[in-house]
């Protein structure tokens, strides 16, 4: 009974724990995008997403959510962990933009084919509360997109 206890203390204490550090990533969260508002050149497209252009076209076609992309994602965490990149795989995504996460949806629907951007997502808008394999609870993440090619 002693050992069960135990187990269940360290269980409990574990669960606590980590509900610490997903108060603390979202606390985080909100005062990394309050900051990053900012600086120069960040615009915010709704609350807790931002973005700031690194190079823009103004010819190339705009996605819609049903129109599949074929973009290079460099993701990293607010502390400049890399989480993903395709670049470091050496093949861009292709996906349907109605498949990738809100943040990413409503940002790349408002780029352009030869973009190139840097995008804010706040946890809502990401992975949230359950986070996912590389991406801790309430993590707001950062992606820089650039946009190859859009068809559909």
């Amino acid at each position: 009974m002693k050992n069960f206890l135990i187990v269940l203390a360290l269980i409990f204490g574990v669960s606590c724990s980590q509900d610490d550090q997903s108060r603390i990533n979202m606390a985080e969260s909100e005062k990394f995008l309050a900051a990053n508002l900012l600086n120069e050149g960040v615009i915010e497209i709704e609350p807790g997403l931002q973005y700031q252009i690194l190079k823009s076209t103004e010819e190339g076609k705009q996605p819609e959510l049903e129109s599949v992309i074929k973009a290079d994602f460099h993701g990293t965490l607010i502390d400049g962990n890399v989480f993903w990149s395709s670049i470091e795989i050496g093949e861009p995504l292709t996906i349907t933009l109605s498949q990738l996460i809100p943040g990413c949806q409503k940002a790349i629907s408002k780029m352009r084919e030869g973009d190139s951007w840097r995008v804010f997502i706040h946890p809502s808008l990401a992975y949230g509360e359950k986070g996912t394999p590389g991406i801790p609870p309430n993590s707001t993440i950062i992606f820089d997109i650039d946009l190859l090619t859009v068809s559909g």
